[in-house]
């Protein structure tokens, strides 16, 4: 080949090497993304527009929602506390006058069929449905204990104290008002020598207020207020020994001290 013809292929060449990529045929058809629609510029704080059909009220349950109501709860237990502060205990309301009388002098007064002993933890009206015959009892079923010699600002059960008196001692009731009358009739019991061995003395608000009774076996005497020559009078006419049990009396020494009270 010629060299002019030679260079002039070379030539042509290096410019096909140069030149741009050769376009698609006229009938090609390249896709190319459909342009949004022209629309009305939106502000920026408004609402967006709901469809035609939205309630907004009430949202459209889903299509696989029923129509079965939810369960009903359990009821939730709330557990109360429980209570520490003791019911205060009633107060027993003395009786009148015409219920448990004075009297004039110590009365001797029947003896009840039985002086058996029955449970500690019982009461007269468990094994006697009428209770002990006098107010405060003078004999009578009772428990197998006896209380000690003293003077008590407490009741004392008429149970354990009816042991006392078939052991021949005395037993003196009260239910005074006031500490200057509890004080007085201390006094007078204190100047009895007998009461040391064989007396009890203690609060009962079993008889009236302001009442003082005075019992040994078979016998009772009630007073109101503090007469301390009539006390002495009733420890030298039953000096002790009156009880059915023993000859010549057993001392309360031997008793239950049921928290004896140094005061009234």
């Amino acid at each position: 080949m010629p060299l002019l013809a030679l260079a002039a292929l070379l030539a042509a060449g290096v410019a096909g090497c140069q030149s741009p990529p050769a376009q698609p045929p006229a009938t090609a058809t390249v896709p190319t993304a459909a342009a949004p629609a022209a629309t009305a510029p939106v502000p920026a704080n408004a609402a967006p527009a709901l469809p035609p059909t939205f309630n907004p009220t009430i949202s459209p349950a889903p299509a696989s929602a029923t129509s079965t109501p939810p369960p009903t709860p359990a009821p939730t237990v709330i557990a109360l506390a429980t209570a520490t502060v003791a019911p205060p205990t009633p107060t027993q309301s003395s009786p009148t006058l015409l219920e448990v009388p004075v009297t004039d002098a110590p009365l001797p007064v029947p003896i009840m069929p039985s002086r058996d002993h029955f449970p500690p933890g019982a009461r007269i009206q468990d094994v006697a449905p009428d209770g002990y015959s006098t107010v405060p009892p003078t004999s009578g079923r009772h428990w197998p204990a006896w209380s000690a010699c003293g003077f008590f600002n407490h009741p004392l059960p008429d149970e354990l104290l009816v042991h006392n008196l078939e052991h021949g001692n005395i037993i003196v009731s009260y239910n005074l008002p006031d500490a200057a009358s509890v004080a007085a009739l201390r006094a007078a019991v204190a100047n009895i020598p007998l009461a040391a061995e064989f007396a009890i003395i203690r609060r009962y608000p079993a008889i009236p207020e302001g009442m003082v009774a005075i019992t040994a076996w078979g016998v009772v005497d009630r007073m109101l207020g503090v007469e301390p020559e009539r006390i002495a009078r009733f420890f030298t006419a039953y000096p002790g020994n009156t009880g059915p049990e023993f000859a010549n009396g057993y001392p309360c020494t031997t008793g239950i001290d049921f928290m004896r009270s140094t005061g009234g």
